[in-house]
């Protein structure tokens, strides 16, 4: 009897390092992730560009405005501009597993998706842009002690106005998702345009907008609201 139990637990054990094994770790996984079809290979490759953005890269017909614009957007502008524009972040949370990380499990490997509106009093979600901070430009960042995991850049940035700098890229996987180019309208939609700022080069936090969690009080569950006092800079900053 003892020997089976022995035997059964030998099998556990080796049951847990073939699972352990099965975990994707972020080191192995390519900067194309684990898509199998070509066109998002090669969408996973562009979200992972480790480049900076440049002053003369920015397009400067790029802004919240041009991407709050009523109408199909997928030709406004093109994949690989560089952009800088100034935004009131809504929202800040973790994208989780996908095929650009391999699936991964750990939050430190997946995306981080800050939710910018025109004004603090944008609640409905379908007139949201997406800003993505990606694992590779966190990872970069580590070496000069800067941290851009989830829960620092929630605490930093959350309702506050932020100038966002990065790389252009329409994600079509979005398409059926945003109001400008759904076929048709209803409670699916999620932001206002599949192009997104993918990835983040650069944050720059608009300080001279005094006391902005005060003057943009969002309180949970509150549906589209109105009347809410707000002020926005319009100083534009370079990435470091």
């Amino acid at each position: 009897m003892r020997r089976i139990a022995l035997a059964l637990l030998g099998l556990a054990a080796l049951s847990g390092v073939v699972l352990l094994a099965q975990v994707p770790d972020s080191r192995d996984c390519p900067p194309q992730g684990d898509a199998v079809k070509g066109a998002l290979k090669r969408l996973n490759e562009a979200r992972a560009r480790l480049d900076d953005v440049a002053d003369d890269d920015v397009d400067d017909s790029v802004t919240m405005e041009g991407l709050s614009e009523p109408g199909d957007d997928r030709l406004r502008w093109q994949d690989g501009q560089g952009t800088e524009i100034t935004a009131y972040v809504i929202e800040v949370r973790d994208g989780g597993p996908s095929a650009s990380n391999c699936h991964s499990p750990h939050s430190a490997d997946h995306d981080t998706i800050l939710e910018l509106v025109p004004t603090p009093n944008t609640l409905d979600r379908s007139h949201r842009v997406y800003a993505v901070v990606t694992p590779q430009w966190r990872q970069a960042l580590t070496a000069d002690r800067v941290d851009w995991s989830t829960g620092a850049l929630r605490a930093h940035y959350l309702r506050r106005w932020v100038t966002v700098r990065g790389w252009l890229l329409f994600n079509p996987e979005a398409a059926t998702k945003s109001l400008h180019t759904a076929a048709l309208m209803g409670p699916d939609l999620s932001r206002m345009s599949a192009w997104e700022i993918h990835p983040v080069t650069a944050l720059d936090l608009q300080e001279d907008v005094l006391d902005q969690e005060a003057l943009f009080p969002l309180p949970a569950g509150e549906g589209q609201g109105e009347g809410f006092p707000y002020a926005r800079s319009n100083t534009s900053s370079s990435a470091p």
